[in-house]
């Protein structure tokens, strides 16, 4: 059985233990991650407003060539100037070929960013909300700790009662077998005292008889 000081030992450790088990939950409850209300947006998506025009207007016109001097004039300020018009021509060309490549891109890239951030987005919630439940279920371990520790005080409390029973019932039949067992002594010596008396009384008429002879 517990001494007392072994008793107030074992209710300071368990104090203590109590004591480091909330300050642990209080941190674990403080870490909980948060879902920031300022979540990023996927970036919007490509200005396609002038795709369409660009797609029309990147060839150069070059009108018909007049006749007599004129034209003559202007066909000979052409060639001169063709290499330049040519050079442009490609350039445009170039352009609107990578514009035109490159306007899918970045609507994949839009696409796919927005899924990355939604996914990322439902993944960090579940994530709070598992930290959540755990903090839930660890505040649900000290009360039922606590109602374990009572059904077995209850046990025990019972067990002691039953044993405590069972130690009345064995000294009452201890005593009752102690009484029958005085009363067979007290029985046994009143014969022994009987017997004795008689023995004396019968000695006793020898020695008077022996006289009278």
């Amino acid at each position: 059985m517990p001494l007392p000081d072994d008793l107030a030992a074992i209710k300071a450790e368990r104090e203590a233990a109590d004591r480091r088990y909330n300050e642990a939950l209080t941190r674990l409850d403080r870490a909980i991650q948060q879902l920031s209300p300022d979540f990023p947006h996927p970036p919007p998506g490509p200005d396609e407003q002038q795709i369409t025009p660009l797609n029309t207007l990147w060839t150069i016109d070059r009108p018909p060539p007049g006749r007599g001097w004129r034209g003559r004039f202007v066909s000979a300020v052409r060639r001169a100037v063709a290499p330049l018009f040519d050079q442009q021509q490609a350039f445009n060309s170039a352009l609107v070929d990578h514009l035109n490549r490159n306007a899918p891109i970045g609507r994949q890239t839009r696409e796919s960013i927005a899924t990355t951030l939604t996914v990322l987005h439902d993944t960090i919630g579940e994530l709070v909300r598992f930290q959540s439940l755990l903090v839930v279920f660890l505040q649900q371990i000290t009360p039922y700790v606590d109602t374990r520790d009572r059904d077995v005080a209850g046990l025990l409390r019972g067990l002691s009662g039953a044993i405590n029973g069972v130690a009345e019932e064995v000294l009452k039949r201890s005593e009752a077998t102690l009484a029958r067992d005085r009363r067979h002594e007290q029985r046994v010596e009143s014969l022994e005292s009987s017997i004795r008396a008689l023995q004396d009384e019968l000695a006793e008429m020898k020695r008077r008889g022996r006289d009278d002879a």
